[in-house]
């Protein structure tokens, strides 16, 4: 039996947003797709089968490609772990592997494309699945009272953490040039793999500080786990309130991933923004964003959960279509879209987790948090492919943005059917 609400468990579990926030912020967010896009893609495209493709192009799509992947085996690891009782080596396993495959991005060097991609490929690999298990033991050291204000916390710190980490990014690539004698493109690398020596680093301090106490549920074997992954969907049919909130949370997440994920590209691809200049957005999107968790949290107490959602999908509906306007060159008004937008990403990823997790029946968290991996996969597989495929269609990627925006406008009206004071009970979901 864990102890609940435990003071050094609570700060061990938050501390993992901590590490992990760097490889998400300064590798996956603001440095490596710029990088990418104007270093590792040469000048003249990406030739994939006779066609041509921009590097914002070819970031995309592989983003795409590797969530789709990621949607399909997600589900199983997690069962797996549940019934071996091994979530924490598991959760362990991904973290480590995941922080040394980012480590490795500095031998990424001009024109090697896939080899880019195949180490992206395995970090985000270790970076998705350990969130699996991050998020499955929060509903074990929390209670209803403090699983919100908890939640908010991991994504507080997390922001914390991955802004320290960029401003150290930002300082390596600003002054690498002039103190170090090196160029913009090694600068880019180091600040790169310093990132995935930060995730590790913190990982094991993190780890030192959790003291999650498991048991078996079951015969471990894949068939097992597909199975039981199969009954799991069969049963959520069963909860209305619970189905709805997952149909929704496909389309707004889907809409915040995309984002996230293609933000960098498009701010140098699109409005022509240096290195220098996205760090800054991201510097400024990153500590906003823990303050939106943060007045989420304690929010979602005051007003409610769903008007919390709604809040913040309707400001990134408004920011996300603004961008369609923004004009090259211009760093100002990207500042105060992402202002906005650090907004409501903050509080949007943080009640969500926390409403999901309170509504979960015991026994059952590594099952659902990797059924709940899956539909964030899932939906956050077709946000980029449609930003990639709008741009190599038309050869004007603004066009897609009207389209990415809708999702959070879809998510908000299949959310007003769901009650998100309903739970599930172990007795409930083990009579379904």
């Amino acid at each position: 039996m864990n102890e609940k609400n435990n003071k050094r468990t609570i700060f061990g579990w938050s501390m993992y947003d901590w590490a992990k926030s760097a490889y998400e912020t300064t590798i996956l967010g603001a440095v490596l797709p710029v990088y990418f896009v104007s270093v590792i893609v040469p000048e003249e495209g990406f030739e994939f089968r006779g066609n041509v493709y921009t590097g914002a192009e070819v970031w995309g799509f592989a983003i795409g490609s590797a969530l789709f992947i990621f949607f399909l085996i997600m589900p199983t690891i997690g069962a797996i772990a549940d019934m071996s009782g091994n979530r924490m080596r598991f959760f362990k396993i991904f973290a480590f592997g995941g922080a040394i495959f980012a480590s490795t991005f500095y031998f990424a060097n001009s024109g090697d494309v896939l080899f880019t991609l195949g180490i992206y490929f395995l970090a985000q690999l270790g970076a998705t699945g350990s969130n699996v298990f991050y998020d499955s033991v929060l509903k074990d050291i929390t209670t209803d009272d403090t699983i919100d204000s908890v939640s908010a916390r991991g994504y507080a710190l997390g922001y914390l953490g991955g802004g320290t980490d960029l401003i150290l990014s930002f300082v390596i690539i600003l002054l690498g040039p002039d103190m170090l004698g090196i160029d913009t493109a090694l600068a880019s690398k180091i600040a790169i793999s310093k990132s995935g020596l930060w995730w590790l680093i913190f990982s094991v301090f993190s780890f030192s500080r959790m003291n999650i106490v498991e048991t078996k549920s079951g015969k471990v074997s894949i068939a097992n786990a597909y199975s039981r992954n199969f009954t799991t969907l069969k049963k959520i049919r069963k909860f209305p309130f619970l189905l709805y909130f997952l149909i929704s949370y496909i389309f707004f997440w889907d809409g915040l991933q995309t984002i996230i994920n293609m933000s960098a590209a498009f701010f140098t691809e699109v409005l022509l923004l240096d290195q220098t200049q996205v760090l800054i957005v991201f510097l400024v999107v990153q500590f906003v964003a823990y303050f939106g968790a943060k007045l989420a949290g304690n929010l979602a107490t005051k007003i409610g959960q769903k008007n919390v959602l709604y809040y913040t999908m309707f400001l990134l509906f408004l920011v996300g279509n603004a961008a369609y306007f923004v004009p090259e060159k211009q760093l100002i008004p990207v500042i105060v879209m992402g202002i906005v937008t650090a907004m409501g990403m903050g509080g949007l990823q943080s009640v969500s987790r926390s409403v999901y997790a309170a509504m979960l029946p015991k026994g059952a968290e590594g099952e659902f948090m990797g059924f709940f991996s899956v539909l964030s996969r899932f939906s956050a597989i077709w946000g980029p492919l449609i930003y990639a495929y709008v741009s190599a269609s038309t050869g004007n990627p603004r066009l897609s943005l009207p389209v990415i925006t809708s999702f959070f406008l879809i998510g908000y009206l299949i959310l007003r059917n769901v009650d998100m004071d309903k739970r599930i009970s172990e007795e409930e979901w083990n009579a379904s």
